[in-house]
C-alpha cells in the first residue's frame, strides 16, 4: 500500500497498543534500509538498529515488567549524555500535555500506564543506538533517521510508537539485543498493526500544538 505524502504525514500518530500480528521481517529490513538515505552530519551515519521480535522481545518485556513491579527507577543511556535541565519554554509545553491527559483519556490513565508497562504490546521493536563517543549532532541525526523509519513504516500501512520508556532499562535491552557497551541506546520504535478496538487508542486524543505564530518568525 503506497500513499501520497500528505496522507502519510497526516497519519503520523502514535499507537498506544498494537495487535498480536507480527510484521514481515523482509518488510522491516526494507524500511530500515531505505531510511539509511537520511542525512547526517558529514555523512557520519552514526546510527545502528537492533530489531527485536519473538522470544527475545517477549523475554525482554517480561524482565522490564518485573523491574517496574520492583519499582526500579528508569535509567536511560541518554540521561548520562544529555542534560535534563529543560528550558521553561518546553517545560511549559510538557506540563500542558500532562494536564490534558486525564481529559483526553477520559480519566482512564490506567489504560495508558498498563499499555506503557507492557511495551504497548508491540510485536516488533527497533532499538536505535549511536556510539558512546558521539557529539550532540549525532543525537540530531538519530532523530532524523527515526523520523524516516516512521514515515516509511506508515507508508507501508504500519503503525508506530516511538517511546523512551522502552529503553528505560538499557542493560536488559543490551542483554537481549546483544548491543555492545560502546553504544548508547537512544530510542525504541514499536512497529506493527494498530489495535483499533483498544480504548487506549482513542483517536480523539491528539495533543494540541502551539499556535503557529509562537514558533515561527519570518525575517527579510
Amino acid at each position: 500500500m503506497i500513499m501520497e505524502f500528505d496522507e502519510v504525514y497526516s497519519q503520523e500518530r502514535v499507537t498506544r497498543k498494537f495487535t498480536n500480528r507480527k510484521v514481515n521481517e523482509k518488510l522491516l529490513a526494507d524500511i530500515i534500509e531505505r531510511a539509511q538515505q537520511s542525512p547526517s552530519l558529514l555523512n557520519s551515519q552514526p546510527w545502528k538498529v537492533y530489531l527485536l521480535a519473538g522470544d527475545a522481545l517477549a523475554n525482554l518485556r517480561k524482565e522490564v515488567m518485573q523491574q517496574i513491579k520492583d519499582k526500579v527507577e528508569p535509567h536511560e543511556d541518554f540521561v548520562k549524555m544529555l542534560s535534563l535541565n529543560w528550558d521553561p519554554y518546553p517545560s511549559q509545553n510538557m506540563a500542558a500535555v500532562g494536564a490534558s491527559q486525564p481529559y483526553f483519556f477520559h480519566n482512564k490513565m490506567d489504560l495508558f500506564t498498563e499499555s506503557n508497562n507492557t511495551m504497548f504490546n508491540a510485536q516488533d521493536v527497533a532499538f536505535l543506538t549511536i556510539p558512546e563517543a558521539s557529539p550532540a549532532w549525532s543525537v540530531y541525526d538519530l532523530g532524523v533517521f527515526s523520523q524516516s523509519i516512521m514515515l516509511l513504516a506508515i507508508n507501508e500501512g504500519l503503525a508506530v510508537m516511538p517511546a523512551h520508556s522502552m529503553v528505560s532499562y538499557p542493560e536488559l535491552v543490551r542483554k537481549y539485543a546483544d548491543i555492545p557497551n560502546g553504544e548508547i541506546i537512544g530510542m525504541a520504535i514499536g512497529l506493527g498493526y494498530k489495535d483499533k478496538a483498544a480504548e487506549v487508542n482513542d483517536p480523539k486524543y491528539v495533543p494540541a500544538r502551539l499556535p503557529f505564530k509562537k514558533i515561527y518568525k519570518f525575517i527579510k
